[in-house]
């Protein structure tokens, strides 16, 4: 604590209103950056205990993946609550009850007697997750515009790609020199740390408050869905995520199961998979500067195919080919997520928190549906993997040209009254 407070201390010194200016930018990102990694946190850290809870409870693969998959059913529905109420109360307090909540359900993780009561806690730690992840983005659309966001939402894909790279290897550490229980325990330890930082240095950044009961409130999204833009952006570019979210519930699985491999293995060629994600991130912000966003996301989908039909034509004869495949499908995912997110807020000027929940929990609920299709007992799993991969950019690819006719000619909305 005597360390942490040491940071804090540090950190309100050189800006305490965490302003966007000189050394402040690089701070506020990494704080965005931060309170969006506690989902990646929760799952990417829990990912090698997997197989060893179903031999530890003697229970099937498929019921501890319920564990992951409700995690984000959860996480998703809440999101959309998450979104409206910041909406009229302000991201800070949904922010630190949710960073609250998390902490609880991770120390009740840390406890569990029974994969029920893990699968019961983890839905609480997915509830409590919504809060930090929906307010990222809200809070990146409260303060940016144009191409500062797009570069400030790729520098923070950047900064989260450093969390599955490492969070998977202390999991699999843990496991090796303490159990499953030390994994939850330092889960709680840094979600507190969080909601300690989140606490002490966040402003609040919503400058317009709407106003109605819950009902009114979640009403909003109604309105939402009359925005033909925004919905068609979000319906088709969130689609882009799904095999590499299908890949997290599926990792643990190929790797230790099918391919035999250790959990230290694993946590490297997970981590491996991090890095061209990070890497990906980084290249748009490189790359956008001489090359249009459109250009750029159509090579993304192009690559996602790509990796896509290497994981379905190679990726069973040996776990570097597999290993190839996803690379290729996670690096080209990490360059396309902050220039599609971009495209898809570009396309709100009011509603920003339910906006910016939405595109998160439609996100997330591609990637439960495409957990629960690869985690389900197939008698040929990489086969399933494979087609999901390709059929996925693939898709996204056939409808992108008549998205973007549809951005082109339909003019975005004026704002209307937040009353």
């Amino acid at each position: 604590m005597e360390i942490v407070g040491r940071i804090l201390s540090a950190l309100a010194l050189r800006d305490n209103d965490l302003k966007m200016k000189s050394n402040g930018r690089s701070l506020y990102v990494v704080f965005l950056a931060g309170i969006a990694a506690v989902p990646a946190m929760a799952t990417d850290m829990y990912l090698a205990a997997m197989p060893v809870l179903a031999r530890q409870w003697g229970v099937p693969d498929s019921r501890v993946a319920l564990s992951l998959v409700l995690w984000f059913v959860s996480f998703s529905v809440f999101l959309l609550i998450c979104g409206p109420l910041s909406d009229k109360h302000g991201r800070r307090p949904v922010l630190l009850a949710g960073l609250g909540l998390f902490t609880v359900g991770t120390v009740a993780c840390s406890l569990a007697t029974s994969v029920s009561q893990l699968i019961a806690f983890r839905i609480l730690q997915g509830i409590g997750a919504a809060g930090p992840s929906s307010m990222c983005m809200a809070i990146c659309r409260d303060r940016y515009e144009g191409t500062q966001r797009k570069h400030v939402l790729a520098w923070i894909g950047i900064i989260l790609g450093l969390m599955p790279m490492i969070a998977p290897s202390i999991g699999a550490a843990m496991l090796r020199f303490a159990s499953w229980r030390g994994i939850f325990v330092t889960q709680a330890i840094l979600a507190a740390a969080a909601l300690l930082v989140s606490w002490r240095l966040y402003r609040e950044t919503a400058v317009e408050r709407v106003s109605g009961r819950f009902l009114a409130l979640m009403a909003r999204y109604g309105r939402l869905a009359k925005n033909t833009r925004y919905v068609l952006a979000v319906t088709v570019m969130g689609l882009i995520v799904g095999p590499f979210f299908g890949f997290i519930g599926f990792a643990s699985f190929v790797y230790t199961k099918i391919y035999g491999l250790s959990n230290e293995v694993f946590g490297l060629l997970f981590g491996l998979n991090a890095l061209m994600g990070m890497s990906g991130a980084f290249a748009s912000t490189r790359i956008t500067k001489w090359m249009s966003d459109t250009a750029l996301l159509t090579i993304c989908m192009v690559g996602g195919l790509l990796g896509g039909a290497v994981v379905l034509l190679w990726g069973g004869w040996h776990y570097a080919t597999f290993a190839a495949g996803m690379c290729l499908v996670t690096f080209f995912c990490g360059m396309s997520r902050p220039l599609s997110n971009h495209l898809i807020l570009e396309q709100v000027r009011t509603d920003i928190g339910s906006a910016s929940a939405f595109i998160v929990f439609y996100h997330f609920m591609v990637g439960a549906v495409c957990m629960k299709i690869v985690t389900a007992s197939w008698r040929h799993p990489l086969h399933v993997f494979g087609t999901l991969a390709v059929a996925t950019p693939a898709v996204v690819l056939a409808i992108w040209p008549f998205l973007l006719r549809m951005l082109k000619t339909s003019p975005v909305k004026p704002p209307l009254s937040a009353a």
